[in-house]
């Protein structure tokens, strides 16, 4: 047998997947052992073996091995409390005694399978896509050495739910009933930074599990906490930071991290402004991600140096976390200026101010973090979420003027990018239209990069879902041809994109029936294809328009695009559509050549 066999042998005969892959196996995507410091396939191959270093920190393999037979030889377990401090403990330490005692070890936050979930498994949700809690090693040492844990052991325990999201569905309800008990705890302790971190996680896994009503009292518990305790003001995090930088930029953090989110809320059900737009913040912005994993936390910038950046040197660079922020606030400001109940709605000079707001954070982007693809090849999630919301509210903005019609059971989206109540006067519908499609196009290029779409953050499916409705209206009335065929393969590509989140968040399932159910109208081949060579006259759509989530949406005209033989009103004709991701071909190289 030769090499190359045999490490195929090998490689299936591991069985089941590894957490990890080295780059050649990743890159080639070929199975890996996850051998160190080699794996056998490069070794037999004569490759050169190299691993992603980890963005949590903590130990790896060996020395948890190591940890394991030396716990398990000595039958002592580091870092438990004695019976004599847990019983000294006051009421408002119940809730750390609680959670040390089912957690088992703390000195590695305990080794069942919950907490392997929370170590693993979240770094992509809380360390990459939403950085507000403490890096895993730091983590660590604080739960080890805070005599009274209270909080810190509650942040533990929301971890541990949410990552048996991910790895051990089996195990959600029993951790969910002691992140429930540990609130009803929590309620004696303090409010303090950590307090707001729970309420605020916990809040990102009750919305994408369909409990929104929930997920806006967890948020709007985790605002107040923060207000009350002014982590809106920049020198919070030095006076409560223990001199401790890492936990410091984790304060700055959880700030910057509830007005991002809060902002995410608001632009799924299209409101103009949100609450803590309005709220007076000088909290300084967040560094680097390696730099807080390193704990090498250089001397925060601020807002101020943001906001006249375009005064700094053409090198200057700001954290891809201070873009996220940037975006949103620019984002923030272009949705405020363009009120619904404004007189200017949707008017030419308002779209070219928000036009504006939008491009120059784009223009200033410098070139590090245009690119969102880092050079290990590992993406650049806050980058990711920032340059994704963007695009989605540059379609919302441009689709209205442009030739891509709306289609009345776009109100059945949760997600929905809304028609105006008025069809506003067309106006340069050539350029309107471009700056959708240029915007879909920068959308699918992004979510091609090499990442597993389940670790993105749950609150792309919706900046996804404006590229979706948007490109399906192109293929309908727009496309043609070879432009056609490859802009199905791209919807492909969206719905594949939304069934690998949706394998994690409930609420993911219910966005794609959505689009699904759209999708199979606007496609069908017995409607005919609308063009809008006229303003259509108004049409009471009242009777025919699905109930929505968030609220119902004003749509009006566009007649010839109804298909009474759909019944909304049945929940389950929602699962009843063809899947568009059965023929998902994720390596066609034509995908993202020029329109």
């Amino acid at each position: 047998m030769n090499p190359e066999d045999q490490s195929l042998a090998a490689a299936k005969a591991l069985g089941g997947r590894v957490s990890v892959a080295c780059l050649p196996c990743r890159n080639r995507h070929v199975r890996c052992d996850a051998q160190q410091p080699i794996c056998i396939r490069c070794s037999s191959e004569g490759r050169t073996c190299q691993y992603v270093k980890s963005r949590r920190g903590g130990l790896n393999r060996a020395r948890l091995a190591e940890r394991r037979r030396a716990r398990n030889g000595d039958g002592a377990v580091a870092g438990s409390p004695s019976d004599a401090s847990a019983e000294s403990r006051s009421p408002g330490q119940a809730v750390g005694q609680d959670y040390r005692a089912t957690g088992g070890n703390s000195s590695t936050l305990s080794q069942e399978p919950s907490a392997r979930a929370s170590e693993s498994e979240t770094s992509d949700l809380e360390g990459e896509c939403h950085p507000c809690a403490l890096p895993q090693q730091k983590l660590q040492q604080y739960y080890e050495k805070t005599p009274e844990q209270g909080s810190l052991a509650l942040l533990v325990a929301v971890m541990r739910f949410i990552g048996s999201l991910y790895s051990f569905p089996d195990l959600t309800p029993q951790l969910q009933d002691k992140v429930t008990e540990g609130f009803q705890a929590a309620r004696k302790l303090a409010p303090d930074p950590f307090l707001a971190q729970c309420h605020l996680l916990y809040s990102i896994s009750l919305y994408w599990s369909t409990e929104k009503v929930k997920a806006r009292e967890e948020i709007d518990t985790a605002i107040g906490i923060a207000l009350n305790l002014g982590m809106n003001h920049c020198q919070f995090a030095s006076e409560h930071g223990r001199g401790d930088a890492v936990l410091e930029e984790s304060f700055r953090r959880t700030w910057w991290q509830l007005f991002c989110i809060d902002a995410y809320y608001a632009a799924i059900k299209r409101l103009p402004t949100f609450s803590l737009c309005e709220v007076n913040t000088d909290t300084d912005l967040p560094c680097e991600e390696d730099e807080y994993e390193s704990g090498s936390i250089p001397t925060p910038k601020t807002l101020e140096d943001f906001d006249t950046r375009e005064f700094g040197p053409e090198n200057q660079s700001f954290s891809s976390f201070a873009y996220l922020i940037g975006a949103t606030r620019s984002i923030a400001l272009a949705l405020s200026a363009g009120a619904p109940d404004a007189s200017n709605w949707l008017s030419p000079k308002t779209i070219a101010e928000v036009d504006a707001i939008i491009d120059g954070w784009f223009l200033l982007l410098p070139k590090s973090k245009r690119e969102v693809l880092k050079e290990d090849n590992v993406v650049d999630e806050l980058m990711f979420q920032a340059q994704m919301a963007v695009h989605a509210n540059l379609i919302a903005l441009h689709r209205p003027f442009s030739k891509l019609p709306f289609h009345p059971l776009e109100g059945v989206s949760s997600c929905l990018v809304e028609p105006p109540k008025r069809l506003p006067v067309k106006d340069s519908e050539a350029a309107h239209t471009q700056r959708c499609l240029q915007s879909i196009e920068a959308q699918l290029q992004l979510l091609v990069l090499p990442a597993q779409p389940c670790r993105r953050s749950p609150f792309t499916v919706c900046m996804t879902a404006a590229c979706s409705h948007t490109l399906l209206a192109a293929i309908k009335v727009h496309f043609s041809g070879r432009q056609l065929a490859v802009a199905r393969h791209q919807l492909r590509l969206v719905v594949g994109y939304i069934r690998a989140l949706a394998k994690v968040w409930p609420q993911g399932v219910k966005n794609l029936d959505e689009i699904q159910i759209i999708a199979q109208e606007i496609l069908s081949r017995k409607n005919e294809s609308p063009r809008r060579t006229a303003t259509p006259e108004k049409v009471n759509v009242n009777s025919q328009k699905p109930s929505v989530v968030d609220g119902a949406p004003c749509i009006e005209g566009l007649d010839n695009w109804i298909n009474p033989a759909i019944t909304l009103e049945n929940p389950d004709s929602l699962s009843s559509y063809w899947n568009f991701s059965n023929d998902f071909q994720p390596d066609i190289p034509i995908w993202f050549s020029s329109y």
